[in-house]
């Protein structure tokens, strides 16, 4: 019976690499919505009542640093597992 951390750092780079993924797909869409132009050649006389702010890219930066931190803890954990293997073959008994 293997016992080792090696899966569980690979699930937690998975993690980060979705997280990262997601991130730059909420980048990606936002920027998308404020290039595309519009025809809107009577909007001046139009009275808004719900002005929506503009999109902010923040809640996607803190997902690719949460990404970053969760990408090294997991190469982390890998690394720590190899060490510790390293060590037990240098056992001589």
């Amino acid at each position: 019976m293997p016992v080792s951390s090696v899966q569980s750092g690979y699930q937690i780079i998975d993690m980060s690499s979705k997280m990262a993924e997601e991130a730059a797909l909420e980048i990606q869409q936002t920027q998308q919505q404020l290039s595309i132009p519009k025809d809107n050649t009577y909007e001046f006389n139009k009275v808004e009542f719900h002005a929506e702010p503009p999109p902010s890219h923040f809640d996607a930066i803190n997902k690719l640093n949460a990404s970053e931190r969760y990408s090294r803890v997991g190469t982390n954990v890998m690394q720590r597992d190899q060490d510790m293997l390293g060590t037990l073959l240098d056992i001589h008994v």
